[in-house]
């Protein structure tokens, strides 16, 4: 591309990509969210049982990796999450240059 300003079809190009990876992204985002309450209703289901039996090793250490799964998922979230509202913003800029153009 030369240093000028861009084409329309260059912007419509330009924004396919970024609706792609907003797509990608909520993809990797909704996996994550699934693996998070997965770790939720695992942590549940090991805390009932350690109250009805008490705490063992081997509920403690599948109670940690729970919460470690739970925690990893969220900073998981919270990443996509903010990439996605950078790459939404790019989209709204594109769409007023796109606006603009016509």
């Amino acid at each position: 591309m030369s240093g000028g300003p861009l084409t329309v079809v260059q912007m419509l190009t330009q924004r396919l990509q970024v609706v792609q990876e907003i797509s990608a992204i909520q993809s990797r985002n909704l996996l994550h969210r699934q693996l998070g309450g997965g770790a939720e209703f695992e942590i549940r289901g090991i805390e009932q049982e350690i109250a009805v039996s008490g705490c063992t090793h081997g509920l403690a250490k599948a109670l940690a990796d729970a919460r470690e799964r739970l925690q990893m998922a969220s900073a998981e979230i919270a990443e996509c999450d903010a990439h996605c509202a950078a790459l939404e913003q790019r989209l709204e800029e594109l769409d007023r240059c796109i606006a603009a153009s016509r």
